[in-house]
């Protein structure tokens, strides 16, 4: 029989804490992962408090909710089995909404206590193609080259160097916790490229000379905010909390020792600091993101609403496994972790009927997530001279799921920045401009012709099935 949770309190002084970290995006994911990890350190080390910075307006209703509980919340965390672990965090001690006050968040950062900014602004946020250029075309970088301010992640950046060179404030470490490979590599290149469109070249030498960019690896299915968890809290422990975050029990965190001017005793948390995260966060973005991904939108085209169903599905299930081990496993080769034990341990985690992670979620962003979490896999298995058939079919499913979205056939809205970009590709007889597009599939189609017929002919295939079902269902 389980026993009631009960709640870990903070065992701290939150008002003997400092900060020592500005977080730009105290989404979920943050508070559910970095916030954790800082939380647990500041028994020992109130320095390294957090100030979180929102730069967006549509991000304002969890930020005020949030600030109006001076950035205290619960972590709700549930296990395969069904554990559940409640946990209070105050980490986040400050917050500054940028969109609204956008000086006040640049002038905090000038503090010589801030040493770190780290960031969470999901992946399309850096606005990067596959070859690390700089979309100069996109609103956020057009309106922020423009005024100086908005919501660019290097828009907010490029203020806080100008502020800092100016005052003085000494050398700081700008840290990536996005899902991009080598992103700490990335932000560098955008930030770097942004500076130069904005023909700062003083600011350009200030950055080469005080600021590093480690790589990092960030690891915790979250999903959305439900108010469910918050009813939860305050039933069991009469806490009024509108932000309830909630998660699984797995977390992770692999950091690049690379900070320009001090940092947390991260290891005390449990922080894996290696000397190169980049088996580490390719294992994790081909096995785990490339596998949220893969499987996603058959999922959502079958009509299940949670991850935890689509994966339970015994076809997805096989199919899952199957691109993981005939495609994912092999295409990364060696590799200092057990991947086929990886690979399990993912399936554990993605198979857990308690978090109900959305499909809806999982879905967005598709233009951004298939060149950085299925391409490499595709790739890897052209360069051993196979043909990618079970990416493919997970990309077709992909296709079809958005002429379905077009014919209003899904039962949620699916949100991509670049839909306006996609959406002509999706009509028919344009099958194979989709499959031979370059931003997308990179080289592999002039590399191996096979994947484009081939993925012609599963879209063809996914279409017909897909398109009986519906008006079956229709009718």
């Amino acid at each position: 029989m389980m026993t009631t949770p009960d709640l870990q309190r903070i065992s701290y002084q939150r008002d003997q804490v400092t900060a020592g970290i500005i977080h730009v995006g105290v989404g979920a994911f943050h508070r559910a992962h970095q916030a954790v990890y800082i939380d647990s350190l500041l028994d020992f080390s109130s320095q390294w408090g957090i100030c979180g910075v929102n730069l967006r307006t549509e991000d304002r209703p969890l930020f005020d909710a949030l600030k109006a509980q001076n950035g205290q919340y619960v972590l709700k965390t549930i296990s395969p089995d069904g554990e559940v672990a409640y946990r209070e965090i105050g980490s986040i001690i400050e917050l500054i909404d940028a969109s609204a006050a956008y000086q006040v968040a640049v002038s905090r950062a000038t503090d010589p206590s801030i040493r770190i900014i780290s960031m969470t602004v999901t992946e399309s946020g850096y606005n990067l193609d596959d070859d690390n250029v700089l979309d100069v075309s996109a609103k956020p970088i057009i309106d922020g080259l423009a005024s100086g301010v908005g919501s660019s992640i290097y828009t907010f950046l490029h203020a806080v160097i100008r502020a800092r060179a100016s005052d003085g404030a000494g050398p700081i470490t700008f840290l990536c916790c996005d899902n991009l490979r080598d992103n700490g590599g990335k932000l560098r290149s955008g930030l770097l490229q942004y500076l130069k469109a904005a023909g700062d070249m003083e600011s350009v030498d200030w950055m080469t000379k005080h600021v590093t960019f480690p790589c990092s690896m960030v690891d915790r299915i979250t999903p959305r905010i439900d108010s469910r968890h918050s009813l939860d809290v305050k039933q069991r422990f009469g806490i009024d909390d509108a932000v309830t975050v909630m998660g699984e029990s797995y977390i992770q965190w692999v950091l690049e020792d690379h900070f320009a001017n001090g940092r947390p005793p991260f290891e005390q948390a449990g922080v894996e600091i290696v000397d190169d995260v980049e088996p580490y966060e390719d294992a994790k973005i081909r096995v785990l993101n490339g596998g949220h991904t893969i499987l996603t939108y058959l999922a959502a085209l079958k009509g299940h609403h949670t991850y935890d169903a689509g994966i339970l599905d015994p076809e997805l299930r096989a199919f899952f496994r199957a691109y993981e081990t005939e495609e994912v496993i092999p295409a990364i080769g060696e590799s200092p972790i057990d991947l086929e034990a990886y690979r399990d341990i993912i399936e554990s985690r993605f198979s857990n009927q308690h978090i109900g992670d959305t499909v809806e979620r999982i879905c967005m962003d598709g233009v951004s997530k298939f060149p950085i979490f299925v391409l490499p896999t595709v790739k890897g298995t052209v360069n051993q001279g196979r043909v990618p058939v079970r990416s493919i079919h997970g990309i077709a499913s992909w296709y079809v799921f958005m002429r379905h979205v077009e014919a209003g056939r899904i039962p949620f809205k699916y949100v991509d920045p670049k839909w306006n970009w996609i959406a002509p590709m999706l009509k028919r007889g344009q099958e194979v401009a989709f499959a031979t597009e370059p931003d997308l599939w990179g080289d592999v189609p002039t590399r191996c012709p096979e994947f484009v017929s081939t993925l012609v002919n599963e879209i063809e295939a996914l279409d017909s099935i897909f398109s009986v079902q519906s008006e079956g269902v229709a009718g």
